[in-house]
């Protein structure tokens, strides 16, 4: 396999191979938009239609025609389902793309497991060491052999009935498939009979007493953008996704799952968004109806988003010296982090998701998604036209159109070129 060694990536920077001859992969801009959802594909061409240098070949196609597709698209950038991409394009320098190849050692909950722990042991004043919940790697080769499987865990295994809450998350499911909450290994059996076909889970340690507001758990969903070999930026504006049900703090039912687990697509009849899903920016109201001053509710607000953005900045860091989660020049991906804020005020890192499900942030919020995409469209495309010799158009960001804006949480450039993976197509 032939490697295209000159290459420019998405902030500009040429890697430069021992042959000065042109590249002969320049190209028109030319764009493929081939994603599923029609509330981010037509953001995404809202954003393309704002930059009359770009050409959209191709839209609205389902994940399977995308997969049939892929070999025969010819455009410089394609943005679309994970499965339509032609990776020996993209390894060539052909195409950019907008997800990595590699990034289960972040996306995997047993990975980030385990390469959170392999950092904080290197790091032990870090904000790893500090901002995840306990957790284990449990495997299940057998389900007969569950005790067995057990004593690697003899934190769970022997822990006296009711001493401690744990959740156990299967490592490769979303949408909150398969979790279980448990205070006794005979309702961690049930579970792992129930999803015998799940192998790989994390058990992690409950956050008991979290934050609660109008006497519900919430979590917050974070966007992250990882662009090239590498920077990373978090989205300002974060989600607070709320459960649908009130918190019991004396966890008398751990399988009311509607109380404990705050996805929203759990939420029976659609989301109500006005309850279940608001902005971090909006709490510190809603915590004034519950005694707290605004005051002290924007600054311990304002200390958590910096909190987060540690956390986050430093978890792209721990996992991206890892082979799980390989860069390339040419690449960006959109990430989801979940974090959890205690009734102490700590933030607590729980997961990080692949192809966020940026539907679920609804119609109320849309300036805000809107921001997401116009706010990619300035750190990932506009470069790449001027990389080809295009000045990019500099599109009007009225505020009552988009909101928000991304915050760079790490510079880390690896050096990394296309073809230094190691990786051969046939």
């Amino acid at each position: 396999m032939w490697w295209d060694e000159r290459f420019a990536s998405f902030d500009g920077a040429v890697v430069e191979s021992d042959s000065q001859e042109k590249s002969p992969f320049s190209k028109q801009l030319t764009a493929s938009i081939a994603l599923e959802s029609a509330y981010v594909r037509t953001l995404v061409q809202e954003a393309f239609d704002r930059r009359p240098e770009w050409t959209v070949n191709r839209t609205e196609l389902t994940a399977e025609e995308a997969v049939e597709c892929a070999g025969n698209d010819e455009s410089l950038f394609y943005w679309g389902e994970y499965e339509g991409i032609d990776w020996e394009k993209v390894h060539s320098g052909e195409q950019h793309a907008c997800c990595y190849c590699f990034r289960k050692g972040l996306i995997r909950k047993a990975h980030l497991c385990h390469n959170t722990k392999k950092w904080a042991a290197k790091h032990p004043k870090g904000w790893l060491a500090k901002s995840v919940p306990e957790s284990f790697i449990f495997e299940l080769d057998d389900i007969e052999y569950i005790e067995e499987a057990l004593c690697d865990v003899p934190e769970v295994r022997d822990m006296p009935d009711g001493s401690a809450r744990w959740i156990a998350k299967p490592s490769i499911t979303n949408q909150a498939t398969g979790i279980c909450i448990f205070e006794r290994v005979s309702q961690l059996e049930t579970a792992l009979y129930a999803n015998e076909d799940l192998r790989e889970w994390v058990l992690q340690r409950y956050i008991e007493r979290p934050l609660l507001i109008q006497q519900c758990k919430f979590h917050l969903r974070v966007y992250v953008l990882c662009v090239g070999s590498l920077k990373a930026y978090v989205y300002d504006q974060v989600l607070a996704l709320f459960a649908g049900q009130p918190y019991d703090s004396e966890l008398r039912d751990l399988g009311n799952l509607d109380a404990h687990l705050t996805n929203t697509c759990r939420l029976e009849g659609g989301v109500d968004e006005e309850q279940s899903v608001r902005l971090l920016s909006e709490l510190p109201q809603l915590l004034a109806k519950e005694g707290m001053t605004v005051e002290e509710a924007e600054q311990r607000i304002q200390q958590v988003s910096k909190d987060m953005q540690a956390i986050i900045g430093e978890c792209i860091d721990a996992v991206s010296g890892e082979l799980t989660f390989f860069t390339l020049p040419n690449c960006f991906e959109l990430f989801g982090f979940d974090l959890m804020v205690d009734d102490q005020w700590h933030v607590w890192l729980l997961e990080a998701n692949a192809e966020p499900d940026l539907q679920q942030t609804g119609s109320r919020l849309k300036p805000m998604v809107a921001g997401v995409i116009e706010g990619i469209m300035q750190l990932v495309v506009d470069p790449l036209a001027m990389t080809q010799g295009v000045n990019a158009s500099q599109p009007a960001s009225l505020s009552e159109d988009f909101a928000g804006r991304w915050v760079e949480v790490l510079d880390k450039q690896q050096g990394r070129h296309l073809g230094s993976s190691g990786m051969a197509f046939q």
